[in-house]
Formats: C-alpha cells, sequence, structure tokens
C-alpha cells in the first residue's frame, strides 16, 4: 500500500510541475494576462478542470510556490532556540534565498518578477500574499514575545519580511542589468548582514 500511495504521490507531482511548466512557457512568451487556463491545459494536455485541481486560480500558476516558502519561513521562526533574536530566522531565510540567487540559472531567478512587472494582476495578488504573511507571523512572534497585543509584533514582521524583500528585488533587478548572479549575490550577503544587524540593535527584545 505505502509504494502504491508513493508512486499515486510522485505521479501527481509529475503532473503539476507539467501544467506549471507549460503555463509558465506561455507567459514568459505573451505575458500572464494574455494567457488562459484553457490554453494552459491544452498546452499540459490536461482538462482545464485538472489544472483548476492543481492550481484553484490562475495567478497560482505563478505563484504556487509561495505558500511553501512562507510556511518554511514561519517554521523557522517558531524553531529558533531559547534567546535567539526574532532577527535571525529572517536572515538565515535571506542568505539562503542568496544562496539560491547564486546557484541558478538567472532566467529561472527573473521569470516571476518579470511576469509581475508586467501585469497589474500579479502585482495585486502578489500584495495579497504579503498581507496573508504579515498577519500569520505577527501571532507567532507575539506568542514568542509574550504579548498579548498585536500591533508592534505585526510592526516587527513587516519590517522583518520587507527586509528580505528588498534583498531580493535589488537582486533581480540587478541581474535584469546584467550583472553575474555571483557577484550579485556576493555583494547582497554584505549589505543583508548589514541591515539585518543594524535591526539585531533595535529588535533584541524579540
Amino acid at each position: 500500500m505505502a509504494t502504491v500511495e508513493g508512486l499515486r504521490e510522485r505521479k501527481k507531482r509529475a503532473t503539476r510541475e507539467a501544467i506549471a511548466a507549460a503555463a509558465m512557457e506561455l507567459f514568459m512568451e505573451r505575458g500572464f494576462d494574455s494567457v488562459t487556463v484553457a490554453e494552459v491545459a491544452e498546452a499540459a494536455d490536461v482538462s482545464e478542470k485538472t489544472v483548476f485541481n492543481y492550481f484553484p486560480t490562475k495567478e497560482e500558476l505563478v505563484f504556487h510556490g509561495g505558500v511553501a516558502r512562507r510556511d518554511e519561513l514561519i517554521a523557522l521562526v517558531r524553531a529558533r532556540p531559547a534567546g535567539t533574536s526574532i532577527v535571525e530566522p529572517f536572515r538565515r531565510w535571506t542568505l539562503d534565498h542568496l544562496d539560491r540567487v547564486e546557484g541558478r540559472p538567472v532566467k529561472d531567478t527573473v521569470a516571476v518578477p518579470r511576469l509581475v512587472m508586467g501585469s497589474r494582476t500579479l502585482r495585486d495578488r502578489l500584495f495579497l500574499a504579503w498581507e496573508q504573511e504579515a498577519t500569520l507571523l505577527a501571532p507567532v512572534i507575539a506568542e514568542q514575545a509574550g504579548e498579548d497585543d498585536l500591533l508592534v509584533p505585526t510592526i516587527v514582521a513587516r519590517t522583518l519580511a520587507w527586509t528580505h524583500r528588498l534583498v531580493f528585488r535589488a537582486a533581480f533587478t540587478r541581474m535584469m542589468a546584467g550583472e553575474s548572479r555571483r557577484a550579485v549575490a556576493a555583494d547582497l550577503r554584505l549589505k543583508a548582514n548589514q541591515a539585518y544587524d543594524a535591526l539585531e540593535h533595535g529588535l533584541d527584545r524579540y
């Protein structure tokens, strides 16, 4: 039974990956807003219903990895050792991301940002995801800090999350301009650490 379940899960993952790859190819060729879900289904050789079974909205064909990354961050915050600053899981998250930036082809790193820059629909969806992230992070930080009110933990969550986003934005912007991924990653590791070091002193209570 375990073997059958494993095969089923692998088949589902393969189907999901094939749909996402077909969608990205179409989106990169014609732009997000010009492609329909029906066209994605045809390119992936599945039904339109199958696409929606794996990706409930068209936007998730682009952002399908976002929930996993958000959950990874929340897990890092929850798992930080007692006495460790709240800054540290965010620092680790950013530095791990820069490792991926250095190790992946530039076209893979800038693919989604290019799509988002060209679509108001995707920008609106991304802003909503950032709001959801802050909504989930704030109570975790408040609980760990022993606070009942969420205002300051929400500010802390947003400050740290935006530090990461600005580093990522700098990375893909510079690579789009032609800088090498290794040079960008090396420079931004220094700058990210400088930013997190500065926040460390102000957020040491957390």
